[in-house]
């Protein structure tokens, strides 16, 4: 029996880089790691005592699909993030929950499905100038559109919006500035303690995270504040978090994305992180209910076994 399967999807059989940094180093411990797409009909999910959702990027293309494999899964082993968390973290709208219960959150308007909303309206109520429009499910940038105040991009950026209300919920923020001074800053917690925090790239299409072009930066008092607020929110804890953040117009910190189902976690920017994200699964599998299932373990177990 695996000790850990390492979730992922079609598009990344073999994880996205940065996470193969944690499967070898839970390898290095003696840890039995084993990876597999959640799609693919022929894992027998019973043969692992824990799942850890990484690469899982599709699921918002497929989220019927992946609800149902949650369900049955999470009867045979147990997940992480648990499929409490995923449920609530896989529509956009738990930003209203934050934000009802005093969060700061970036400003937003919501649009519903079939719902029918005007930009221009926007514009002149709210004053609103540069937005972007997000569908309330997706993942990275997909779907996401940036547009100006000009009239024709109003007008491109409505037929996007109608587009996707055909479907689906949509949000409608105001494009901060701070996106490309200050940044959108990224903090990662570690089962609920800090680890360590990333600038992003503005607009950001890569799904797979590059060490190399995402500096690690100080997060300040406030935006570690302002995590920890928003993560006790959650439904339940979380393994991991990562939490990205902008800072309005005032200067204020505010949460952009709670991202508790497959984010990148920047473990090549960061190695230390790693070693915290496998000393914190360790935990967990040593807990109550897993207790005593690394026992007698070799840690003679090569890399091959999960590529």
């Amino acid at each position: 029996m695996t000790d850990c399967t390492l979730v992922t999807c079609d598009d990344v059989p073999h994880l996205d880089p940065d996470d193969r940094l944690l499967a070898e180093e839970l390898v290095r411990r003696g840890i039995f790691v084993a990876v597999a797409v959640w799609s693919d009909e022929s894992v027998n999910w019973s043969d692992t005592k824990c799942c850890v959702l990484r690469s899982t990027w599709d699921y918002y293309r497929r989220f019927d699909d992946f609800a149902k494999w949650l369900d049955r899964v999470s009867q045979l082993t147990t997940i992480w993030n648990s499929p409490e968390l995923v449920r609530w973290n896989a529509d956009k709208r738990y930003l209203l929950d934050l934000e009802e219960a005093g969060v700061r959150i970036v400003p937003t308007l919501w649009a519903s499905r079939g719902e029918k909303f005007s930009l221009v309206e926007c514009r002149e109520r709210y004053g609103f100038q540069d937005m972007v429009i997000k569908p309330s499910r997706g993942a990275a940038t997909h779907d996401v559109l940036l547009i100006h105040g000009d009239d024709d991009s109003l007008a491109h950026g409505q037929a996007h919006l109608n587009r996707l209300l055909r479907g689906h919920d949509a949000l409608v923020q105001p494009y901060l500035d701070s996106v490309m001074g200050y940044g959108e800053r990224a903090l990662v917690f570690i089962r609920g303690t800090f680890s360590h925090a990333v600038k992003k790239k503005p607009f950001d299409s890569v799904l797979a995270v590059r060490a190399s072009t995402t500096p690690v930066v100080e997060a300040t008092p406030d935006e570690i504040a302002l995590v920890r607020e928003a993560l006790s929110l959650a439904p339940a804890p979380s393994l991991y978090a990562r939490v990205d953040l902008l800072r309005d117009s005032n200067g204020a910190a505010c949460v952009s994305e709670v991202e508790l189902i497959e984010p990148g976690l920047y473990f090549g920017a960061h190695p230390q992180s790693v070693i915290t994200f496998a000393d914190a699964l360790e935990h967990k599998l040593n807990g109550p209910g897993l207790q005593g299932r690394l026992e007698n373990r070799s840690s003679e177990v090569s890399f091959s076994e999960v590529s």
